[in-house]
């Protein structure tokens, strides 16, 4: 018999065929279906095994572990690591074992934090060796392609697969083994590619490299991430020079095809319009050439939806730059000091980048808990525009611009946002998207955002009112909601999901100054014109306020000054 389908190959699957494979340190870090409790008891377990004299000591360490709760630099945590660590490695060079020393460097990434220098320094060059390992397995993967394909196939002997040679039995087989070896092909480069960057981030932390957001964050699970942060400017900028040649020759391969056209038929008028390629200046470093032209018509349509919109198309637009973070998160701690871890996995994203990108993330949390408020002021800190779509009003699928062939065309909103700001790297808010309408009439908010959430898409977006492709590839995406629950999957894929506390009551007197400036901001007054709250002030603010929203808190703030002002009692 022929097998007219076969078991569909992904990356995935390969992925998951080639973590086992893994040197164990790498694979210990790269597997992201490892579970820390079970994997420290399975460790403690083979201590036992390997070092019987050691047992005692993993037992204390598991339970030192347990009882820390993920604060991994709790003093007794801290000793019981130190003391298993030290007798592994006083075995591993007795005896020598670098079996031991192996282990030691499991215990070390199985509960160090990255503020560790001195665990992140012995694990630099032992990841180091084992990426030189990963090079080897290129020439197997043919046979692990093969035999991963027999065994989805099934098993079948020489014969019958001779026999079913003429009804395309073993041409199936060997398309699928192909499959097979390309999926783990890809699969082995991106392995790579993490493990380079987890050694590169041992490396960087052994050296003494000084990063807030790496304290608290277990050695484990920070190595693979930080370490494509730290390579992420090289790998962008690379990738950015490449980008600008590829745009400006497919630009001049596209005016040269409207010269020939234009050449082959009788044109109908001179017209305006925007500077063809071969006459746009090479992109400044930092810049980014967002729109390369605008594709002309027939009639003066073409120059009517560009109007507006000149100083952005045909002319690099500069890129916002990273500001320090430790300044901008001071900031943002000031005014949400509820909020602190929601900042820090936000401003995560910007360590070791050049220019201020932020990844689609949508933050949920209670109505009133300042999602909207946090994302305004962190484009306001980092030195991006904000642009709001409102995810209850948003007609249809407007967000990605509206054909030219109706009257109300307009191009995308990422485009106003860059034309109202003046970069190429704003920031877009979507607020309360989940609330968005679902009547597929006129297309969907959700719908539309898919293609412009996508890096690959994104970087050659088709603009329907410029009718070009645009570069969006640099816009930061954040949404708000406060729930997820109808939210579609493709989204919620392409969306990274933060939480967003509300504030407690304990944040009050935090809470009570930021609160007061914006009163004063509101009023067009200084905030050093506006006196801070008594004692009897903040009194009738804590009654009326237990923790929620800030919403609700600033009525109340409100309410107190203006009755101050009036000179009416305050009750």
């Amino acid at each position: 018999m022929a097998f007219s389908s076969t078991p569909r190959v992904t990356r995935e699957a390969a992925r998951a065929l080639l973590v086992p494979l893994l040197p164990r340190r790498l694979r210990t870090c790269l597997d992201p279906t490892l579970r820390l409790v079970a994997a420290r008891e399975g460790l403690a377990t083979e201590i036992g095994t390997l070092v019987p004299a050691a047992a005692p000591l993993a037992a204390a360490w598991i339970v030192a572990a347990s009882e820390a709760g993920g604060l991994w630099q709790d003093p007794a945590l801290a000793h019981a690591r130190a003391g298993l660590m030290r007798a592994l490695d006083m075995h591993a060079v007795e005896r020598d074992l670098p079996a031991a020393r192996a282990l030691a460097d499991l215990v070390a990434l199985l509960s160090c934090d990255g503020a560790d220098r001195a665990a992140a320094a012995r694990l630099a060059l032992p990841l180091w060796s084992e990426v030189e390992i990963l090079s080897g397995f290129k020439d197997r993967l043919a046979a692990l392609g093969a035999a991963q394909a027999d065994l989805d196939f099934g098993h079948r002997s020489a014969a019958s697969e001779a026999a079913e040679a003429d009804d395309g039995g073993v041409t199936d087989l060997c398309a699928h083994r192909d499959a097979w070896t390309e999926a783990l092909e890809a699969a082995l480069l991106g392995l790579s590619a993490e493990a380079s960057a987890a050694a590169v981030a041992a490396s960087a932390l052994g050296f003494g490299h000084e990063d807030a957001f790496v304290h608290g964050a277990l050695l484990l699970r920070l190595l693979p991430d930080f370490g494509q942060r730290l390579t992420w400017a090289i790998d962008e900028q690379a990738r950015a020079g490449e980008m600008r040649k590829r745009l400006l020759l497919e630009e001049r391969l596209r005016h040269e095809a409207r010269e020939r056209r234009k050449a082959s038929a009788a044109p109908s008028g001179s017209g305006g319009g925007t500077p063809p390629a071969s006459t746009l200046a090479a992109v400044p470093e930092g810049h980014l050439l967002v729109v390369a032209s605008v594709q002309q018509t027939g009639g003066d349509r073409g120059r009517s939806v560009s109007q507006g919109y000149e100083a952005i198309i045909g002319k690099p637009l500069p890129l916002a730059r990273t500001p320090d973070l430790a300044q901008v998160r001071a900031a943002l701690a000031v005014e949400f000091p509820y909020a602190t871890a929601t900042i820090d996995r936000l401003l995560t994203d910007l360590i070791g980048r050049p220019h201020a990108v932020l990844r689609p993330s949508v933050l949920v949390g209670p109505p009133g808990a300042g999602k909207s408020r946090l994302v305004s002021r962190i484009a306001h800190h980092l030195g991006v525009g904000v642009w709001r779509v409102d995810g209850t009003r948003d007609a249809g699928a407007s967000i990605g611009g509206l054909d030219r062939r109706w009257a109300t065309a307009e191009p995308c909103h990422p485009l106003m946002a860059m034309a109202r700001h003046g970069i190429a790297n704003p920031l877009m808010l979507v607020d309360e998207i989940e609330k968005a309408a679902t009547r597929v009439d006129y297309g969907q908010l959700w719908h539309a955002l898919l293609p412009m959430l996508e890096p690959e898409t994104a970087r050659a977006y088709p603009d329907p009112a410029f009718q070009t492709e645009i570069d969006l590839s640099r816009v930061s995406w954040l949404a708000t909601a406060n729930t997820l629950h109808n939210l579609p999957g493709p989204l919620l894929d392409r969306l990274r999901v933060v939480e967003m506390p509300a504030p407690e009551p304990y944040h009050l007197e935090a809470l009570i100054a930021p609160i007061l400036a914006g009163v004063a901001a509101s009023r067009g007054l200084d905030a050093a014109w506006m006196p801070v709250l008594s004692g009897e002030e903040l009194l009738l603010v804590r009654r009326g306020w237990r923790g929620g929203s800030l919403r609700r808190l600033t009525r109340l703030v409100e309410a107190v000054v203006a009755a101050r002002e009036l000179g009416l009692p305050r009750h």
